[in-house]
């Protein structure tokens, strides 16, 4: 396998009979863990007791011929995109897949048929993206006289601020250094989905409000390449901010 995979399908059949609650992004981040420490331990605990970013991003499920129910998801195959900067994280993910192929989410039984490694895409300045996971970005404002987390929609100018914030500091800690050039924006939504997501567990289980859209951005290839593999705005190894390109010529 190349060392050099920075982006790769997954597909996925569903073994046992059961519904998928909607609520399954932390359960997926859980076992995507658990197959990095399959394929490298070592790689395993450096990421999880590392204080700063974590480099890589997953997509939701992409549900082939799925149906909904009150109590959540149908299906029997789906597809998942796992992306990183880093080709090393990439390929130790497929290779805890493939090592241990079958896996529960939420007492569902699945397994990984095959692994399909995407060709790397270079990012011109000006790009059409599609969210495969919603963005979620955040700030802290005041209400009732306290200080509180508040989730930001893309109609919100804090929005566009923070994720180029997040983007730029992200950049610089992996890379050691700045980019060239800090530009950034989205310079057209197209179109937006709210999405309400349940996340953690236990007493740390919280819902966030985040965004699933369609929009062009503009800025410096290097931002927007960073963007593409590493995911946009926060909680990207929690499944949040995974893009595809919709259209490279806009």
């Amino acid at each position: 396998m190349s060392t050099e995979i920075m982006r790769a399908k997954i597909s996925i059949v569903k073994v046992s009979d059961g519904v998928l609650p909607y609520d399954y992004q932390y359960a997926l981040a859980c076992m995507l863990y658990d197959k990095l420490a399959v394929g490298d331990v070592q790689l395993a605990n450096q990421t999880h007791f590392h204080q700063g970013f974590k480099f890589y991003d997953f997509s939701n499920l992409l549900l082939d011929n799925y149906r909904s129910c009150p109590q959540g998801l149908l299906f029997d195959r789906a597809d998942l995109i796992i992306t990183s900067p880093d080709p090393v994280f990439v390929k130790t993910f497929a290779q805890g897949l493939l090592q241990r192929p079958e896996f529960h989410l939420h007492g569902q039984i699945c397994a990984v048929t095959e692994i399909e490694v995407l060709k790397q895409r270079q990012i011109p300045s000006t790009c059409c993206f599609r969210t495969l996971s919603p963005i979620f970005v955040k700030t802290v404002r005041e209400r009732d006289g306290n200080l509180v987390e508040w989730d930001l929609y893309p109609k919100d100018g804090k929005f566009h601020e923070n994720v180029h914030h997040n983007l730029v500091k992200r950049y610089t800690e992996y890379y050691g250094q700045p980019p060239d050039s800090d530009h950034f924006e989205i310079i057209r939504v197209h179109n937006f989905k709210a999405k309400r997501i349940r996340i953690g567990g236990g007493p740390e289980e919280t819902q966030r409000r985040c965004s699933l859209m369609t929009f062009t951005a503009q800025g410096s290839p290097e931002l927007l390449q960073f963007a593409y593999d590493a995911g946009l705005g926060e909680k990207n190894a929690m499944g949040f901010g995974c893009l595809e390109v919709v259209d490279a010529q806009v």
